[in-house]
């Protein structure tokens, strides 16, 4: 997948209620949505880099998408942005002695008015099947994926085990957690 290619998918029944459809690459309107949408309360508490660095304009955006960051975009009525995932190849930000050494990164965010829906594991499922169904076409290996969140987010901590992600590391104020290319081979199939 190309991040100017822009496909919109139709959502999984869990999610059809809510949103209208998944969008993968790059489209003005839903990043000048990201852009405002980082700046919302639940965002900036739990990654206020998403508007200090990543989505605080359309040029911290481009610089941001350029480093092969792929983006899933959660759309609502209206074309309005309910959420984003993306998955990127990521250095492994710890020395700790696992089976598999992750090697791409992953993120979530649910934006005000779609949150507490049940929308987060149907979309990150979802998106998991679009992503590595990508990499299956390419002969790609299947990523072993890996993501920090902070430990006071027990929300998310709550999706992403639920989901299959195993904590690996934590420590005062983050938990590191990865998501095994067998558990990620098993959500594909089902």
């Amino acid at each position: 997948m190309s991040i100017s290619d822009f496909k919109k998918y139709p959502v999984d029944e869990k999610m059809k209620l809510v949103c209208e459809y998944i969008a993968f690459g790059s489209n003005e309107n839903l990043e000048n949505q990201l852009i405002q949408k980082s700046l919302q309360e639940n965002i900036t508490k739990y990654t206020p880099n998403d508007h200090l660095k990543r989505f605080g304009s359309v040029e911290m955006l481009k610089i941001w998408q350029n480093k092969g960051r792929n983006i899933f975009w959660l759309i609502g009525p209206n074309n309005d942005l309910a959420g984003i995932i993306w998955y990127g190849k990521s250095e492994f930000p710890l020395e700790i002695n696992l089976n598999e050494k992750p090697s791409e990164t992953f993120a979530i965010r649910i934006y005000d008015g779609y949150t507490g829906k049940g929308l987060a594991n149907p979309f990150m499922t979802q998106s998991l099947r679009l992503y590595a169904s990508e990499k299956i076409v390419q002969n790609e290996k299947l990523p072993v994926i890996w993501l920090q969140t902070d430990i006071d987010n027990i929300p998310a901590l709550k999706s992403y085990t639920k989901f299959g992600y195993e904590e690996v590391y934590k420590d005062e104020e983050r938990v590191t957690m990865v998501l095994p290319s067998v558990k990620v081979e098993s959500l594909i199939k089902n």
